[in-house]
């Protein structure tokens, strides 16, 4: 295997948890993405009617494996109908891999620093265990699919991904050696 970079993570929408599922990740976010252009390594959407709807709209079709579709949960009875509605989405994602809802996240001060340090943790239980074990789908995908593989020259393998709403695409300012990362939680047993 070569080495790995950092992915990256964008939202179909706003506040659908690409912030929460980048700092999970240690990726770089991006902020919103469009349909146009080359979409982040893992894209992020609500599972709702209308976020899975945004989910067919746009063309993942390219010479690197597609992204990642992960769907965040908006828990309670709706996720009975997820499961039938994640059938309709368009071919063309890897995954989609349903992201559980982690009710306590309301009500901590910074959701942010515990998604951060999830991974990490010795098996968590509960609704961050379930959290935790939808990241290590999201991980194996985009490792076993080969889509954070780069050449040693290339310093931003993502390319060119489509700015929205003046959303800053760049080299992140401190990129996190992902290599490690990846390598360490491949091999846990979600």
């Amino acid at each position: 295997m070569s080495a790995l970079r950092a992915p990256t993570v964008g939202g179909l929408a706003g506040g659908v948890g690409a912030t929460t599922v980048a700092r999970a990740l240690h990726a770089r976010e991006i902020g919103r993405v469009g349909d146009a252009g080359r979409l982040p390594d893992v894209v992020v959407c609500r599972a709702t009617v209308s976020g899975l709807a945004l989910a067919q709209r746009p063309d993942t079709a390219g010479p690197v494996p597609p992204p990642v579709l992960a769907v965040t949960s908006v828990g309670g009875e709706a996720d009975a109908a997820v499961a039938e509605a994640l059938a309709t989405v368009g071919d063309g994602w890897s995954g989609p891999v349903l992201l559980p809802r982690v009710g306590h996240w309301d009500a901590v001060d910074d959701p942010y620093a515990e998604a951060a340090a999830l991974l990490g943790r010795p098996e968590p239980s509960g609704q961050l265990g379930r959290y935790a074990e939808a990241l290590g789908q999201v991980i194996s995908i985009l490792v076993s699919g080969g889509r954070l593989e780069r050449a040693e020259d290339d310093r931003d393998a993502v390319g060119a991904l489509r700015r929205v709403r003046g959303v800053r695409i760049g080299p992140a300012p401190s990129e996190t050696p992902w290599t490690g990362f990846a390598a360490s939680v491949a091999g846990t047993a979600w």
